[in-house]
């Protein structure tokens, strides 16, 4: 996946997916947060919902069955993702929903993926926000990486923490593999050193550009090595009920520079609040969630960031 495989040019809508490793993170609700706030700001937004297989969206903006979903779009019922947006109750935010009960993300052929890809950026939105799937199937990965803003989120539970910096590595050996797919023995090399027990004993993306550079020479390992500095992830903290708490995102971006080359940022934390609990529990559309809600007034502090 090079530079030509990102989705929005100068003309489309910026897409910001959300991603992360395992469920339970709270990527639904942080995705909702930030369209909300794009849409508050007079953006025209679309928040798509590509957990094809266990979509959740439309219940958690109190939408309880979809009049059309990303289904009618792959199975061509609809020629564009555009005809398939449907209204929220929040002025400028529009859904695209991916409940489905017959495709899963996980079995989404290529050449479907790569039709909604290249549909995403035709839609007629300033902002388009992905809610990715759990776990790092190349699908989950490579909606992620044609994003123009790539968000990871997390919480502060170390099992949480090793699952993200597992989803970043992932995502940058996703993106090697795509790069080197014509080269036979360099797809074969960065094959290897997926695995950490392999023969080479490469354990960082640092040892592998080593390797690359014997291989193929230094023009081929720095041509690389820009590509991955593209990522650029974006850690978000959800859950957060203490300060350091909020340490979580910089774990990450010390431990991604060091062993992948890899400079994330962190946005910063969001704090834990019943109220999400309580909406989501009682099946309440997030977005009616009381303006005093800390949760949302974190989500407006780093909906900011992303923007600057």
């Amino acid at each position: 996946m090079g530079k030509n495989d990102k989705v929005s040019g100068n003309t489309g809508a910026k897409v910001w997916a959300v991603g992360g490793g395992k469920g339970g993170v709270g990527k639904s609700t942080i995705s909702i947060f930030l369209a909300f706030w794009l849409a508050r700001m007079g953006k025209q937004t679309i928040l798509m919902d590509v957990d094809l297989g266990g979509a959740n969206l439309h219940t958690l903006l109190g939408i309880k069955s979809p009049p059309r979903t990303i289904n009618d779009f792959i199975t061509k019922k609809y020629n564009s993702l555009e005809d398939i947006c449907i209204d929220t109750e929040i002025e400028n935010l529009r859904l695209i929903s991916g409940a489905s009960e017959i495709l899963s993300l996980a079995n989404l052929q290529f050449a479907q993926k790569t039709k909604i890809i290249q549909n995403i950026s035709l839609l007629n939105a300033d902002y388009v926000v992905l809610d990715l799937g759990a776990g790092t199937s190349f699908n989950v990965l490579d909606f992620f990486l044609v994003a123009d803003k790539k968000i990871a989120v997390l919480t502060p539970q170390p099992t949480s923490i090793q699952n993200t910096y597992a989803f970043v590595r992932n995502a940058v050996y996703r993106k090697l593999s795509r790069l080197s797919s014509r080269d036979p023995s360099l797809h074969a090399l960065i094959k290897t050193s997926i695995d950490t027990k392999n023969e080479l004993k490469m354990q960082t993306v640092k040892e592998l550009f080593c390797f690359i550079q014997e291989l193929k020479g230094e023009d081929v390992a720095e041509s690389l090595r820009k590509e991955i500095e593209e990522i650029k992830p974006e850690m978000i903290t959800n859950m957060v009920r203490n300060p350091s708490d909020k340490n979580a995102g910089r774990i990450i971006q010390l431990v991604a520079e060091k062993y992948l080359m890899v400079h994330c940022a962190d946005m910063g934390g969001v704090d834990y609040d019943r109220y999400v609990y309580t909406a989501t529990s009682g099946m309440v559309a997030l977005t009616r969630l009381d303006q005093s809600s800390d949760a949302l007034a974190c989500t407006y502090e780093i909906a900011m960031k992303l923007l600057s």
